[in-house]
């Protein structure tokens, strides 16, 4: 089944992570060759925003040069560019500024604005305007409008719906047909995109009278193994929009703070969406293709979940699922090649007990120390529950040293080797990082990941030594042994 005809679109989801400019000049050629002919780039403050919104460009943020020279290597390598800007939710990037705090829907939480303040659009606007500036080639813009948790909660809009009597689909509706007529009238030539998610349980009335219809086009997401979506929702969407997206997943779509990936899980969830789309695709003037999606973080406050190099294995086969509507043996062998591996990538590393294959792709000892880490993790765990670690060094038992070593030392080999297995993956991941991600992304990956496992062993370490020397004495016994 050939598909050749469809769009694919890798999705780089900037608010965690950001890689450096020069390891885009190595994977986009990859990411051709895989069957990519498309970008769906979320900058969120990433982007070199300046003026009135300077504040939103993060501390590592691209110039204008780099975003320029992105889109020229996009160019060289056949992956058209579309842009996405969040217009309502996911806007935690914006309204954690003093700045902006006064457009949120609720004072304490920093994800929605209030559709209804007078502040609210021209902010969203001039975020738009300058994105469409840097990028004058597009045809399509997407305005992201995914999981607006907060609405109808301000006393604006409480009173505005009470007065028109509309619930809070018609006041989404309502703000995101402004923000679609505002970029029509402005860049007549670009079509908008969506997330269909706020509207994917409204009745087709409510959709067509809002006159959303003919300005965007939705892409339906879901990042499941099996699709699972309501049984109407094809006959609904094609009596209102003319052309659909999909999203599927290759990452981030599995925990938030997932840093192993599972290959199967995203083979399934994509030959899923193959199977979905050929049962509706025809119901719609155009099926444009599909977003493969990976997300970095699952809001700007949340944790790094899988990082893009230790993700690249899925993403190469995910697309091929795509291109050619299965995944074989023979694929699992040409794909493991490609990337340079003396072996077969594991597609669940996570039941994978074997040794990983020596790999040279981008990013491969990023790939591998994320692995190692993983193993690593299962065993300090194991040995948090280990019986005799609980039961005979608890904390009333260091509290008043009454210890038995006997017990103890039985435990200590193991704290100790994962200890210098732990330094030893610090150092080598604290290089391998460093040459792809900002120094922000290092410390925090280390920060969450190992740091805290470093800190706990030691301290383990250091107790169970100082337990054992003390030497199964009376309880409270006084002997001062801690050096």
């Amino acid at each position: 089944m050939e598909l050749e005809q469809d769009i694919r679109l890798v999705h780089l989801d900037l608010k965690g992570a950001p890689p450096k400019v020069a390891y885009y000049e190595q994977i986009f050629p990859m990411l051709k060759d895989w069957g990519a002919n498309g970008l769906l780039i979320e900058y969120e403050d990433m982007f070199p925003y300046w003026g009135d919104l300077k504040e939103l460009a993060g501390p590592h943020a691209y110039s204008k040069e780099e975003i320029n020279y992105i889109l020229q290597l996009a160019k060289d390598n056949s992956l058209m560019v579309i842009p996405l800007v969040q217009t309502f939710g996911h806007l935690e990037f914006v309204l954690k500024h003093d700045k902006f705090r006064h457009i949120r829907e609720v004072p304490d939480y920093p994800m929605t604005v209030c559709p209804l303040h007078d502040d609210t659009l021209p902010i969203v606007s001039s975020m738009i305007d300058q994105v469409m500036q840097m990028h004058p080639d597009i045809r399509w813009f997407h305005i992201g409008a995914d999981e607006v948790f907060h609405m109808g909660m301000c006393e604006r809009c409480q009173a505005y719906q009470d007065k028109k009597q509309i619930a809070d689909e018609q006041l989404f509706l309502e703000y995101v047909v402004k923000v679609l007529q505002q970029i029509k009238v402005k860049y007549p030539e670009k079509r908008c995109i969506m997330w269909d998610d706020m509207f994917r349980l409204v009745e087709d009335e409510i959709l067509k009278d809002s006159g959303i219809g003919p300005l965007v086009e939705p892409m339906v997401w879901q990042y499941l193994n099996i699709i699972t979506l309501p049984t109407d929702l094809w006959s609904i969407y094609s009596k209102v929009f003319r052309n659909i997206w999909v999203a599927s997943a290759f990452k981030g779509a599995t925990g938030p703070s997932q840093q192993v990936t599972n290959i199967n899980y995203h083979i399934e969830g994509n030959k899923s969406w193959l199977v979905t789309m050929e049962q509706h695709r025809h119901k719609f003037d155009n099926f444009r293709g599909y977003a493969v999606t990976g997300w970095q973080r699952y809001d700007h406050y949340a944790v790094l979940c899988e990082l893009l190099p230790s993700a690249l294995p899925s993403l190469a086969i995910c697309l091929q699922v795509l291109v050619t509507g299965t995944f074989t043996f023979e694929q699992h062998k040409t794909i493991s090649t490609q990337l340079g591996c003396n072996g077969l990538i594991p597609i669940n590393p996570k039941e994978s007990d074997s040794p990983f294959p020596n790999c040279d792709f981008p990013g491969f000892d990023v790939y591998l120390g994320v692995y190692r880490w993983f193993r690593l993790e299962m065993e300090y765990l194991f040995l948090q529950e280990n019986d005799r670690l609980k039961s005979w060094m608890s904390c009333y038992h260091v509290k008043h040293n009454f210890c038995n070593p006997v017990h103890l030392e039985h435990f200590l080999p193991v704290a100790k080797r994962l200890l210098e297995e732990f330094n030893k993956l610090h150092r080598k991941l604290q290089e391998a990082l460093t040459e792809i991600f900002y120094e922000d992304t290092v410390d925090e990956w280390l920060h969450v990941y190992i740091h805290l496992r470093l800190k706990s062993l030691s301290e383990l370490v250091h107790t169970t030594e100082n337990q054992i020397k003390i030497g199964a004495r009376v309880k409270d016994c006084k002997v001062i042994c801690d050096t």
